[in-house]
């Protein structure tokens, strides 16, 4: 009987997944209606399970008769839109009265990560739980995978776009510094495109800007649709997601020329203002807009469920130009 009804679903689509969903609200009487005492929708359903489990019950029967019957006055209509409108808004409105709302403040489980590398800013398990809150939900399902650090690779610009050259889709962890206190805090960026240097900005509006511990809070650019033609410099500045030069590296930026997040060309300062479009705050602390720079250290991302890179294997060959 299943069977019958998937292949009707076949030919019919999800109008027959409504058919046959109006036929089970339907199994209930007036009479049956009026003497169950229905609290909530899981109450509901048990007494149609009750029926349709029922040893007399027959799954073919009821395609039969209820869902398509085949002649005579049995032939039922669909109800017209305004009567569903009714009453899916009676529904809506019942729903809200008499049920309770659950709100789910379960903290999401930490992204993991690729052992067997010298990761060190992402490994507090709250810095992962906030960065799968904050990535898109396509990227949610993957795993960091350390690809540079200046622990181990060098402090330099050259060598941060050298290792991320190739990779879309990464995440900047950097450890922010006062000269006055010993105060550390895990700032970052996301970004959608790949690092290099290039002669304009680019990037889209998944970009991101963060501060990962302590106080986490998560920036995503936004667009402004309130500016006309006559703002096409605001909208400009606005649009400069990812900035690659070989002085510096920024994400977000302002017409007096400061940014969302600044490191310069040595990976030792950082800067943060609050940027158009990402509507941060100093990612470092209010009194913070200028920092020293500890740890820098660049992930990508690898599937859970099969442990490849998000945006594909590289084939280092296919980069090797040496033989040309």
């Amino acid at each position: 009987d299943a069977l019958h009804f998937l292949d009707i679903f076949l030919v019919e689509g999800c109008k027959a997944i409504f058919r046959l969903s109006l036929s089970l609200v339907g199994l209930l009487s007036k009479k049956e209606l009026k003497t169950i005492n229905f609290t909530d929708a899981t109450s509901w359903w048990n007494a149609i399970k009750a029926i349709t489990l029922s040893p007399t019950f027959s799954f073919q029967k009821h395609l039969d008769k209820k869902v398509y019957p085949r002649f005579g006055k049995a032939t039922r209509r669909y109800p017209k839109r305004r009567v569903l409108s009714r009453m899916i808004r009676y529904n809506e409105q019942w729903a809200l009265d008499n049920m309770p709302v659950y709100i789910d403040q379960t903290p999401p489980k930490p992204m993991g990560y690729i052992p067997g590398k010298p990761i060190i800013l992402a490994k507090p398990a709250l810095v992962r739980s906030n960065l799968v809150k904050w990535l898109p939900v396509a990227l949610k399902s993957t795993k960091l995978d350390l690809i540079y650090s200046t622990e181990n690779d060098g402090r330099s610009l050259s060598a941060f776009y050298e290792k991320c050259k190739r990779t879309k889709h990464t995440i900047v962890l950097i450890e922010a510094m006062t000269k006055s206190s010993n105060n550390k805090v895990t700032i970052g960026m996301f970004a959608s495109q790949s690092w290099n240097v290039h002669p304009t900005s680019y990037g889209d509006g998944e970009c991101f800007l963060f501060r990962a511990d302590p106080d986490a809070k998560c920036f995503h650019w936004t667009p402004d649709f309130s500016s006309g033609f006559d703002d096409i410099e605001n909208q400009v500045i606005r649009e400069q997601f990812m900035v690659a030069r070989n002085e510096y590296l920024a994400m977000g930026a302002n017409a007096d020329g400061t940014n969302g997040l600044r490191l310069d060309q040595d990976l030792n300062q950082g800067e943060s203002y609050p940027a158009l479009g990402f509507g941060n705050e100093p990612l470092a602390g209010e009194n913070m807009k200028s920092f020293e720079v500890g740890t820098v250290e660049v992930y990508r991302l690898v599937r859970d469920v099969d442990g490849k890179a998000v945006d594909g294997e590289v084939d280092d060959s296919v980069w090797n130009l040496g033989g040309m």
